[in-house]
């Protein structure tokens, strides 16, 4: 710190201020005074001034140490608030050996694997997959045999949703059980909310993790979502006379919003249904009106009966509709291999091909096949296998083929009720 050297005329001031005393022996009349110790103050040697006090002198000490701790708190601070202080949430999936219904399941290491709104009722979805919600900088991991499915808690009871990490000795959840029962479920690619049909009446409802369930449409026929879980598409078939009509409709999750994209009519067949066994399969794999998202962006709408079985290709944008040779075909997550499901007697072979159609891998098992859908890392399938119960009936239950050791499909449940398995997390690949 620099110091000036003050006027000459402000130690007039300091001489009138100080009392006058008689000298001292060798004391000069120019001395100041003594100094804090009791010294006299030398003019010529220390100057034409007085030597500060101790407070004086104090004073630039205490300003500095001030500073210092400002200094401090200011750095603390900006610790604290550059950073959210927020952990991340969930595990990553589990690998090695699991259990499957008791059984020990060896497996192969898993990687970090759209304008004029139409009335809707306030929305509401219920407790399910014990996965945590995500904020949307986090990803939702899940366990490599983590699904959602539907079976009965009863043999006779309505079907209801569950939710199930086969890999872990755990009991199945309810992730939506209401009294008229789930017939028809989706859930999004990402795994974090699903939607449901209930009853006959085909009421839309969302379900979400550890929140009440909410309609989203008053009915439907067939659901799906598109490439996110932002918006849900549905289609409702309405007959009038010897007419069926068909509205899809994009629907906004998080507002409840929907839009028309297209509708369309058509004659009205009759359709019959196939024996217990098939008619279940088919039921299975959605029955007679069929809401595909295909891996070009578009929606492909399969039909039973419209006229024949007729399939559409929509624009989700702007609901343009074309008609399409065939339904769209299910490949693996990288698009390099699909497995074809013939039946025959009553036998189901399952075949695993590439891009050029060379099979690398085939089994054969007892029952109806249906509802297959790839893991996210594209090393396994799922199914439902269904069979004829002794009593006459038919039982249906949830199996995994492992397509790295290419080994006979393994049951996952053993309860006859359990069908149509979604992965948490697996998007769907399907090809126009």
């Amino acid at each position: 710190m620099s110091y000036s050297e003050p006027p000459a005329d402000q130690f007039d001031q300091f001489d009138q201020a100080w009392p006058e005393r008689d000298l001292r022996p060798g004391e000069s009349r120019t001395a100041e005074g003594p100094d804090d110790e009791g010294r006299d103050w030398d003019v010529r040697s220390q100057g034409d001034r007085r030597r500060p006090t101790t407070a004086e002198q104090a004073v630039p000490w205490l300003i500095a140490v001030i500073l210092a701790l400002a200094g401090i708190v200011i750095v603390l601070l900006a610790l604290i608030f550059s950073s959210d202080g927020t952990p991340s949430s969930g595990t990553a999936p589990s690998n090695g050996v699991g259990f499957v219904d008791g059984a020990q399941h060896s497996r192969i290491p898993k990687p970090s694997a759209s304008p004029t709104a139409e009335g809707r009722e306030t929305p509401s979805p219920s407790a399910t997959p014990s996965s945590p919600e995500v904020t949307p900088d986090e990803e939702p991991t899940y366990g490599p045999l983590e699904m959602v499915y539907l079976s009965r808690g009863a043999a006779a009871g309505p079907i209801h949703l569950f939710h199930r990490d086969f890999e872990k000795k755990r009991a199945a959840e309810e992730v939506a059980q209401p009294a008229a029962g789930v017939t028809r479920f989706t859930w999004a690619p990402d795994g974090t909310i699903g939607a449901a049909l209930i009853g006959t009446t085909g009421e839309v409802r969302a379900i979400r993790p550890e929140k009440k369930d909410r309609t989203l449409l008053d009915g439907a026929d067939a659901i799906t979502f598109g490439g996110d879980a932002s918006t849900l598409y549905a289609v409702t078939i309405t007959t009038s006379g010897t007419r069926d009509t068909a509205t899809v409709r994009s629907i906004d999750v998080k507002s409840g919003d929907a839009h028309r994209l297209t509708q369309f009519s058509y004659p009205h067949q009759q359709i019959f249904p196939d024996p217990l066994l098939q008619e279940a399969a088919f039921a299975d794999d959605g029955g007679t009106v069929r809401l595909f998202p295909t891996n070009d962006g578009n929606l492909v709408l399969w039909i039973l009966g419209a006229p024949g079985t007729a399939t559409y290709r929509i624009d989700p944008v702007d609901g343009t509709r074309t008609e399409v040779r065939r339904a769209p075909v299910l490949w693996s997550p990288d698009g390099s291999r699909r497995v074809d499901v013939n039946i025959d007697k009553l036998v189901s072979t399952l075949t695993l091909r590439n891009r050029a159609a060379e099979a690398s891998a085939s089994v054969k098992i007892d029952g109806l096949v249906s509802h297959l859908r790839w893991s996210a890392d594209g090393s396994e399938v799922s199914f439902t296998l269904g069979r004829v119960a002794a009593a006459g009936g038919v039982i249906q239950d949830l199996y995994i083929w492992d397509l790295v050791d290419g080994k006979k499909p393994m049951a996952i449940t053993s309860n006859g009720t359990s069908f149509g398995a979604e992965w948490l997390g697996a998007a769907q690949s399907w090809e126009p």
